[in-house]
């Protein structure tokens, strides 16, 4: 655009000189005259000789300017006093009129000097009015060709943007602000592309598109641009440096004041200006991103549709961090990826094509990855990464290792895995063991393909050696149970988005078993993961169970029975959840004062009140016959019942939660039909940190 505005200067001036060269005429006319694109027609002169010397006036009805596809008309060279010698022809004090796409019609003073050996031109425009500033341009035309310095300082981007429409329809999508100080120099060689060297400085720059892809504010920076024009195909190199605003370019997000930023690309041509082939690029932003390549970036005429990018990228030792916030955060924005804390260096190649990544050859050094939602968080990732997405090339064996991590609250070890990672593909190449909670998850077969879609399937084999269940009970927000937990996972495999049981997981746990059957999860990586199954638990050892829990001590068998057990967001939304002595249980059942105290609590009534007054007071340990709890849950709410319901008592009709015998004997009735969820996990967790009731 500016070019092609220096272009025309320089063939109004050039053409007066070359007329003027042919010696002094009072009144002349040329048809036309025309160089390397470009055409003068009705060249009129009118030559008046006076006291102080020779005035004269150059009037061109119209220049084309072919490569630009531009006309104007009426363009007018007048000077009051030129100057002859036999070497040349010059004026001191000549003024340029023309009308400046963009700009206007303006006269411009300046000044010019023909060499008639040398075949040359010096002319000077002291002052061209552009974007509410001015410019100065210095112009040497000889046969060799034409070169002219330019500078002009406090330009209006915004006059320079809309100069550069008339000649480029695209420029007219941005709106900008701020300032530029130019400095440059143009070179026209016939037979040769015209060639730009220019030096801006920007300040307080502002931009944005209307599609809302690319936005800047308050950019300072120092630019520099080496450009060729040959038939309307462009070919530039750029040295861009900047430690002042932010920019984002649809994914990009850059903020210049935070961490200076240089950017050098070298070979990039277009010819439309929507397009932009980077042979090599170089970009640096401190310490935190290393980046070099190719590229190839296109703005569609969509306003829709995003900007297009192919690219082979090579990493050197770059944040992590800065490239998850700057680059792929919000692309992964409402995945499970979408929100983490971060940390840690990466370095590698990736290469991307057409805005989708098609490989990946990463070296991984103590990253972290932490959801912010609490749901997984791995610390001390390390290794390498061989990953592609066409299913025709087989990658390398990728290796990860890590010093600990979390998933959903639970605790894991460090560990080292070998995978085989492909398009959306995960397979385990050698079996796993996760330590966690004390004992250990052992994946023997893991198969993920098209993970993260809703087409995703896949299947696993595992078992659990004995783990702490009070650490696994606790993660999930429940009562702390003591104990451990080990069993057998059967094939579970994922389709549709839900993950299905090949059979029941069955587990060993206080000297009794338990089995999870016809266990279904919905949207297991999504936002709202949801759970459905039975739960039967068998003859636990209540003691067991009880002994370290500061529940209270109760000896004898418990079993139990969760039938519907729903769960959104791994929080239980409805199940029947039932506890009671099973019916062949023939060992001792006995319970402690300080258990009688805390399950009158939950029932809401009976035996608490007794156990502070009376003989009974002075007992530790109480006989029973049976025990019994049950809680249909619905809308956050439980329907209480228990081991069957009992005498009619001044609280009116209650139900049984310890049935008792023998004597002395003690009943402990509950009179809460209903109870909030909420509140009784509450109280419960409550009961088990405290130290237990005292009984006077």
């Amino acid at each position: 655009m500016i070019c092609r505005l220096f272009k025309t200067l320089l063939c109004c001036s050039v053409a007066a000189t070359v007329f003027a060269s042919d010696g002094p005429v009072i009144d002349s006319s040329i048809g036309s005259i025309a160089g390397d694109g470009w055409t003068i027609s009705g060249l009129v002169s009118e030559l008046e000789l006076t006291d102080q010397g020779i005035r004269g006036e150059f009037r061109m009805a119209r220049v084309e300017i072919a490569d630009a596809g531009q006309s104007f008309d009426d363009v007018r060279m007048t000077c009051n006093r030129f100057t002859l010698t036999t070497r040349s022809i010059g004026c001191p004090d000549a003024v340029f009129t023309a009308e400046i796409p963009g700009v206007g019609r303006q006269s411009m003073s300046g000044r010019f000097v023909y060499d008639r050996y040398s075949v040359s031109a010096d002319i000077t425009l002291f002052a061209v009015a552009v974007a509410d500033s001015v410019v100065r341009f210095d112009i040497l035309a000889r046969q060799s060709g034409v070169t002219a310095h330019f500078k002009g300082d406090r330009l209006q981007l915004a006059g320079l943007f809309a100069l550069a429409s008339h000649f480029n329809a695209s420029f007219r999508e941005y709106m900008v602000d701020g300032l530029v100080n130019l400095d440059g120099r143009v070179s026209i060689t016939p037979g040769a592309p015209l060639q730009l060297a220019l030096a801006a400085d920007l300040s307080a720059a502002v931009l944005a598109n209307d599609r809302g892809t690319i936005a800047a504010d308050g950019v300072a920076a120092h630019i520099e641009m080496d450009m060729a024009l040959d038939n309307g195909n462009v070919t530039f190199d750029l040295d861009a440096r900047s430690d002042k605003g932010e920019a984002y370019i649809e994914p990009v997000y850059a903020n210049f004041s935070e961490h200076a930023v240089s950017l050098k690309a070298e070979n990039v041509t277009t010819s439309d200006f929507a397009r932009y082939d980077i042979q090599q690029f170089a970009l640096q932003q401190d310490s935190l991103l290393e980046v070099e390549g190719s590229a190839a970036v296109s703005f569609p005429a969509d306003p829709d549709a995003p900007v297009g990018l192919d690219a082979d990228i090579r990493l050197r030792n770059s944040s992590v961090s800065n490239l998850y916030t700057n680059v792929v955060k919000i692309p992964l924005a409402g995945t499970i990826l979408g929100n983490l804390e971060t940390d840690g260096r990466l370095s590698g190649s990736v290469t991307i094509d057409n805005n989708a990544m098609q490989s990946a050859t990463l070296q991984l050094i103590d990253i972290i990855l932490d959801d912010t939602r609490g749901r997984f968080a791995i610390y001390g990732l390390a290794g390498t990464v061989d990953w592609r997405a066409d299913p025709g090339q087989v990658p390398g064996p990728s290796r990860l290792s890590w010093e600990s991590g979390t998933a959903y609250n639970i605790p894991i070890g460090g560990g080292e895995s070998h995978l085989q990672l492909g398009d959306n593909d995960i397979e385990l190449l050698e079996a796993l063991r996760l330590t966690t909670m004390g004992g250990a998850l052992r994946l023997n077969q893991l198969e993920l393909h098209n993970f993260g879609s809703d087409e995703a399937t896949g299947v696993l084999d595992a078992e659990l050696e004995p783990i702490q269940l009070g650490q696994l009970t606790g993660a999930f927000g429940w009562p702390a149970f003591s104990g451990t937990l080990s069993g057998e996972l059967p094939l579970l495999t994922l389709a549709e988005n839900t993950i299905t049981v090949g059979g029941s997981l069955s587990a060993r746990a206080f000297d009794g078993t338990i089995q999870l059957s016809d266990l279904r999860i919905e949207q297991p990586f999504g936002r709202v993961p949801r759970l459905q199954g039975e739960l039967q638990l068998r003859n636990l050892d209540l003691r067991r169970l009880t002994e370290t829990f500061s529940f209270g001590l109760i000896q004898g068998r418990l079993s139990g029975d969760v039938s519907g057990l729903e769960m959104i967001n791994w929080q239980p939304v409805a199940m029947d959840m039932h506890f009671y002595t099973p019916e062949n249980d023939r060992s001792q059942r006995r319970i402690s004062q300080r258990a009688v105290e805390n399950l009158a609590s939950v029932g809401g009534g009976g035996a608490a009140a007794v156990l502070s007054t009376g003989f009974l007071q002075f007992f530790e340990v109480f006989a029973y016959d049976q025990i019994g709890l049950r809680c249909v849950l619905r809308d956050a709410v439980c329907a209480m019942s228990g081991a069957g319901p009992a005498k009619e008592g001044p609280q009116g009709r209650g139900y049984y939660i310890v049935k008792g015998k023998g004597v002395p004997r003690i009943d402990v009735v509950g009179f809460r039909n209903t109870v909030s969820w909420p509140r009784l996990v509450q109280q419960l967790s409550a009961i088990t940190r405290s130290s237990g009731p005292t009984v006077n």
